[in-house]
């Protein structure tokens, strides 16, 4: 026998369907999966229509997919730090996604060969705020001599550090978060070496050594050797601490 539910059971029924629904465009190259909020008529509704496309398919993303969430005043890539719209390079990102396409700096963190799916999350509703620090920091093991100061607590300076750039050569620029949460925009050659990178770094705090970390899920990058063309750096953001 057929089975009927109430209008109120069917408008949930409804309700539930578009909540959890997602368009899905994929080629070879990549793939991007649309939450379906409330839209209006902005990058999120173009987004939205390039994924539900004829072009586009359905199902669930690869398990190793990236996850963009949109906020009012800007984004993050998985795990990685806040990226201010007000950041050129930020907002040429949001662009690439609107246009339907991988954005070329997911795309250089992956290879040129390897194909890269992204799912988006839609909070424009609200600001990012950064997390709450914890209330305590667990004993790590180390000790100060007396008189000393912890290197967990190095004071950041990042307008203290310079690099030189060859003008005549490729260019990039790379976004650092540091520990306590500040941010540097810092532009390199696309040959400087992570290196480079590193001694930047802990010329903003002292000289003190750095752990770099970058990708997704965020890993210590520690070949210092590799070019940032080759680390897949190039205008992407990492985040470093002490070591």
């Amino acid at each position: 026998m057929a089975k009927f539910g109430s209008l109120d059971e069917l408008r949930k029924k409804e309700e539930e369907d578009k909540e959890n629904s997602n368009s899905y465009v994929g080629g070879d190259k990549s793939g991007l999966a649309v939450e379906h909020p409330d839209s209006s008529k902005d990058a999120w509704q173009r987004m939205q229509q390039l994924a539900s496309s004829g072009a586009a398919g359905s199902g669930p993303l690869p398990a190793d997919h990236r996850v963009v969430t949109v906020y009012r005043n800007g984004f993050t890539v998985g795990d990685g730090p806040f990226r201010p719209l007000s950041d050129p390079l930020n907002k040429k990102f949001m662009d690439e996604m609107a246009a339907g396409r991988c954005p070329a700096e997911l795309q250089a963190q992956a290879g040129s060969n390897e194909p890269v799916h992204v799912a988006v999350q839609d909070k424009r509703g609200e600001d990012y705020k950064e997390p709450a620090a914890p209330s305590y920091v667990k004993f790590s093991g180390e000790g100060n001599t007396l008189g000393g100061s912890s290197s967990s607590t190095a004071a950041v300076e990042a307008d203290k550090a310079s690099m030189t750039v060859d003008v005549s050569k490729a260019k990039t620029k790379i976004q650092i978060r540091f520990h306590d949460g500040t941010r540097k925009a810092q532009e390199f050659n696309e040959d400087h070496t992570v290196g480079d990178l590193r001694a930047f770094c802990a010329q903003c705090v002292g000289g003190q050594a750095m752990t770099i970390m970058g990708g997704f899920p965020p890993k210590p990058i520690t070949d210092d050797g590799l070019t940032l063309k080759d680390a897949g750096l190039l205008n992407a953001a990492v985040t470093v601490k002490p070591s």
